[in-house]
């Protein structure tokens, strides 16, 4: 197989990881996952979660407290070492909780592993996106 039509097999299986978590179904997010004891996840602001068990029960517990959830993926690029991928990218997350709409870019890494029924992502790691803070107007 060609390295582009791996990329594309790679960017498909990052896509349905978003769409797992869009539909805040955890049906399809463990579909997603290698469900071995090297999942690992970090979410912005919070401590890593390791192995299957803590990844599960971190996705449950945003699925729990999200009313609507949007992904706008950007500047998705995938790199392959077979049998090991990973994406970079940026999330442009939209969604409605208990404190109501909210809108975040995050940075985002996963790394996807190869397997015979095909890519699974294995780690899962975002961080806010730091914008410098606007200038200050000029004084009068």
């Amino acid at each position: 197989m060609s390295t582009d039509a791996m990329r594309e097999q790679v960017l498909a299986a990052n896509r349905r990881f978003y769409d797992a978590l869009e539909s805040l179904d955890m049906g399809q997010m463990e579909a997603v996952w290698d469900t071995g004891g090297a999942a690992a996840c970090v979410h912005p602001g919070s401590a890593w979660q390791r192995g299957w068990e803590e990844v599960r029960a971190g996705w449950e517990a945003i699925m729990a407290s999200t009313g609507y959830i949007e992904f706008e993926i950007r500047e998705a690029r995938a790199d392959i070492v077979d049998p090991v991928a990973w994406v970079t990218c940026i999330e442009r997350i939209t969604s409605s909780g208990p404190q109501g709409p909210s809108v975040a870019d995050v940075a985002a890494t996963n790394v996807f592993v190869l397997d015979a029924t095909g890519w699974h992502l294995t780690v899962h790691h975002a961080s806010p996106v730091i914008r410098p803070a606007p200038a200050p107007a000029p004084a009068e």
